[in-house]
């Protein structure tokens, strides 16, 4: 850590701590509700305000009142937040104490649903990707063999939509590591490869800021339930217990979903260019999730009777690699799709596909001709829709109100 990162620690420190003694403990800005249940589809982003039981964690995890000093408070690892979209949160999920066979206090960084809601509409391109980005990336020199560790923003802090504060190879700009950004799915004839920015930090956590979100979950129920029931820990190599080995994916319930093997499996099949030196288990490391378990038992990565079984979407932890002619083994902004029945296969949405050449191109880029080269972290993965409507019981309140309005009318005109 810098002498600055270390100051502005200090000062967020001193800022949680002037804060609680004037609110409550359990938030900053009090959560305040979200969303409705039935979400649709269309050409059009939903509003982050309007999207029900949000669910974060930082990176370091925290409470509400913050994080990057040591604690707690704000400090707490295993910690899930809820957020409104309007600044408002309250904590969840607290994983702390719930693995029999692994009770390390690792930090979270990837959350998941196991039937993540839109997972099947995001790859037919009916529903939009959401994203964050990681608050550090790599410049990698192939010439020296350097690789210079850089900050990324944390955002803008601009109302909603928000310009953006990092600019895309395709000219398209997008928020910073403490923000939510979107890419449209095709659903409506939207042009292909747009990206923007879905929530700023002050929709997020409007006190304090947040610096890095490093794992999202969208579309379950209100606080002070969660429905974040798969998440991975950070260092998935270390990630195991006794007689279990390492685990990159793990149940609610406390047990192993997905071993770490069956990801580096997955990676090292697809990813192009030579394997960095140094122990490739020890280097993938999943960081951002989404599931769908369709088979046998909700807490087994199971076959499909007939088909595809179980499925995954993920990405993985930035990997530079100098020896690389593009300077990167993994640039972390690559999608993977693993189903437990059919080989492993890049994440197609957009109208293109988020293989390393295009993660390359566009979450990258270099200095010049045989310069630097340089590329952006996905560190956490989500999906809407467009608009969510209200609840059936709703639409029977709206039409008594509309039936009793009409005959007070009727009164009136009688009289």
């Amino acid at each position: 850590m810098s002498g600055a990162t270390r100051v502005q620690a200090a000062c967020v420190s001193a800022a949680a701590i002037l804060l609680t003694t004037a609110m409550p403990a359990w938030a900053t800005i009090p959560y305040g509700g979200a969303g409705g249940p039935f979400p649709g589809f269309g050409p059009g982003v939903i509003d982050d305000d309007l999207v029900g039981g949000k669910e974060y964690s930082h990176d370091r995890d925290s409470t509400t009142i913050g994080a990057g000093a040591v604690g707690p408070p704000p400090y707490d690892a295993q910690q899930v937040v809820a957020w409104d979209g309007k600044g408002g949160t309250v904590d969840v999920t607290d994983y702390t104490g719930t693995r029999p066979s692994y009770t390390p206090e690792d930090d979270i960084d990837a959350l998941a649903n196991r039937g993540d809601f839109a997972y099947r509409e995001l790859k037919t391109e009916r529903a939009h990707l959401l994203f964050s980005l990681d608050d550090t990336y790599n410049v990698v020199s192939p010439a020296t063999g350097g690789v210079f560790p850089m900050l990324l923003p944390s955002g803008s802090s601009s109302p909603y939509p928000g310009p953006g504060v990092v600019t895309l190879g395709n000219g398209n700009t997008v928020g910073g590591a403490g923000e939510v950004s979107f890419e449209l799915g095709l659903i409506g004839g939207n042009p292909p490869d747009t990206q923007g920015v879905w929530a700023n930090q002050k929709e997020v956590n409007g006190m304090p800021l947040p610096d890095d979100i490093d794992a999202l979950e969208v579309w379950g129920p209100e606080p002070p339930l969660g429905d974040a029931n798969k998440y991975s820990l950070m260092d998935d190599v270390f990630s195991g217990g006794a007689g279990l080995g390492a685990t990159s994916v793990w149940n609610a319930s406390g047990t192993p979903y997905i071993p770490h093997a069956a990801i580096v499996g997955a990676v090292t099949s697809l990813l192009p260019g030579p394997i960095p030196d140094g122990e490739i288990m020890e280097l993938v490391n999943l960081d951002a999730l989404m599931v769908q378990d369709r088979f046998g038992d909700p807490d087994r990565f199971d076959d499909g009777p007939d088909g595809p079984g179980d499925e995954i979407i993920f990405s993985i932890r930035q990997i530079p690699n100098p020896a690389d002619p593009d300077g990167f083994y993994a640039t972390g902004s690559e999608l993977f799709v693993l189903n437990a029945s059919m080989p492993p296969s890049y994440l197609a949405h957009g109208g293109h596909l988020w293989d390393h050449g295009y993660s390359l191109a566009v979450f990258g880029g270099d200095f010049g001709p045989n310069q630097q080269r340089f590329a952006y972290d996905i560190n956490a993965i989500e999906a809407v829709g467009e608009f969510a409507v209200p609840e059936p019981g709703t639409f029977v309140m709206i039409g008594s109100a509309l039936v009793g309005l009409a005959l007070v009318r009727r009164k009136k005109l009688l009289n």
